[in-house]
């Protein structure tokens, strides 16, 4: 236990450091005020919820996690000073927020812990000096916790703190953490919380921040909606039609080279004021990955020092290939299946891989190789260094799918009766299989836009998976068409609207 007087100092530090800690985070050069990702308008929300007194038992702790870099802290900075982020047509809705009509306080836990100063004790002088207890709060009160798992009792913390404040609704707390898998499956906090994830950007996010130009509105979420529920692709290549000219309005309006640089760049929210980016990226994006083989990984599962020097050489084989054989991968790098088995879920569940297992792998008992995609592109290209051979390239692309199957797709699923994402090992079989409920099933595959590139894959995996509603062949440099009844071409453009 923290003796008081060391709690205190570091107290009246803190407040006192506060708002130009967060200058950088809520500000550009020019001092205005920087934008918003979309996750905070979900956060807005919730914040007016609260301040109107109409906030769930169980949304008073909320959990985001997140790979670092994708903007946890900064989404918590503008949560601090909201009102700076509410748009003038909008401010009479949050009335309650603009007026401030509650208590605050951020607290970025790794600083408490290097301090040797844990959330219990801090609360409890906390809640002493300012002459309140959370058992019966007057006042609401906002408590944003970043980085909440260096805390090793965190989760005990916020438990008691839930079953204290079940008699009124003044408190709600949103915490943040990069080691995913504490944070989502932390036993303290079963029914007590509810939990999200802050993804890498999105191509549209990437076009707010960089270039301030926005999609219309509701077109990301009317391609997705036509993409799961068209009936066949005849009526998908309808719908892509008739939307044309808006795609093309908005790609007439970004730098010529957006998508490029996006895929290479722009996966990350903190690359995106640098201006030499090709010799600073590259490393900014791999310390990603060393933070956290060096300090999530350790925290989620013990590994053998030979076996986290080789973390980097692991990824640099998945990244560099189209699946993953991990037998092959065992013999390569000279470890046992359990270790490299051990590693690739750690990196599955802290958010950085992404496993698409074989279509029917779950009725068979053959061991397939199994694909590995990143959670953004800029990701394989960092670990690449830049340098993609002919035959990676169209990864980035997939890369950038299992980032819109992960975050929007799964937020569609319950609309469906379920959506899996599989993809066909076969020789010849295509990137993806998504199956929608018990009956429906959609077959795609990546291409480059050459002739005929494609079609044969979707016809391979139709053979195999017992009928298929539609195939989407997503093409890199070709145009819409209908290919056939069962088969359209979609340029990937159209993807990056979603």
């Amino acid at each position: 236990m923290a003796n008081r007087e060391k709690i205190e100092n570091f107290y009246n530090l803190w407040i006192t450091e506060i708002d130009q800690l967060f200058s950088g985070y809520i500000y550009d050069e020019e001092r205005r005020p920087n934008p918003t990702r979309y996750i905070f308008s979900y956060y807005l929300t919730l914040l007016e919820r609260f301040t109107s007194n109409r906030l769930e038992e169980i949304e008073k702790i909320n959990l985001l996690s997140g790979i670092r870099g994708v903007g946890k802290t900064t989404l918590l900075a503008q949560l601090y000073y909201a009102q700076k982020f509410i748009a003038s047509s909008e401010k009479s809705k949050y009335e309650e927020i603009i007026g401030q009509n509650y208590d605050k306080i951020y607290l970025d836990v790794s600083r408490l812990a290097s301090e040797s100063i844990s959330l219990n004790d801090f609360f409890n002088y906390y809640q002493e000096r300012n002459g309140v207890r959370f058992v019966d709060l007057k006042k609401k009160l906002l408590i944003l916790l970043d980085e909440v798992h260096y805390d090793e009792r965190w989760g005990l913390f916020l438990k008691n703190v839930f079953d204290a404040t079940k008699s009124h609704k003044n408190i709600l707390i949103i915490a943040t953490g990069s080691s995913a898998l504490k944070i989502k499956l932390n036993p303290d906090l079963s029914r007590r919380s509810l939990s999200e994830e802050l993804y890498p950007l999105k191509f549209s996010e990437y076009a707010i921040l960089k270039n301030n130009i926005y999609p219309q509105k509701g077109l990301s979420d009317s391609f997705l909606e036509a993409i799961l529920a068209s009936r066949d692709a005849k009526e998908l290549f309808g719908f892509c039609k008739n939307r044309q000219i808006e795609v093309s309005r908005y790609f007439g309006n970004l730098p010529r080279d957006a998508e490029q640089d996006y895929l290479y760049f722009g996966g990350f929210p903190f690359v995106l004021r640098l201006k030499n980016k090709k010799s600073i990226v590259f490393e900014l994006v791999s310390g990603v990955i060393d933070k956290f083989i060096t300090k999530d990984l350790l925290d989620m599962r013990k590994f053998s020092s030979g076996t986290i020097s080789k973390i980097k050489d692991l990824l640099y084989l998945i990244a560099s290939s189209d699946s993953t054989d991990i037998d092959k991968l065992c013999r390569t790098l000279k470890l046992d299946y359990r270790p490299i088995r051990g590693v690739l879920d750690s990196l599955v569940q802290s958010g950085i891989l992404v496993e698409i297992k074989s279509y029917g792998q779950k009725f068979v008992r053959v061991r397939k190789p199994i694909k590995f995609l990143f959670i953004s592109p800029s990701l394989r290209v960092s670990i690449l260094n830049g340098i993609l051979p002919p035959e990676v390239k169209g990864k980035i692309l997939e890369d950038y799918l299992a980032l819109i199957f992960s975050k929007d797709f799964r937020k569609k699923a319950k609309n469906y009766g379920g959506i899996e994402v599989m993809y066909d090992s076969s020789s010849g079989g295509a990137d993806f299989v998504l199956r929608l409920g018990k009956d429906k099933k959609i077959i795609v595959e990546v291409g480059f836009g050459k002739e005929n590139d494609g079609i044969k894959q979707i016809k391979s995996t139709s053979k195999i998976i017992d009928g298929y509603s539609y195939g989407i062949v997503i093409s890199h440099q070709g145009n819409l068409e209908l290919l056939s009844d069962k088969i359209i071409r979609m340029p990937f453009k159209f993807w990056l609207m979603i």
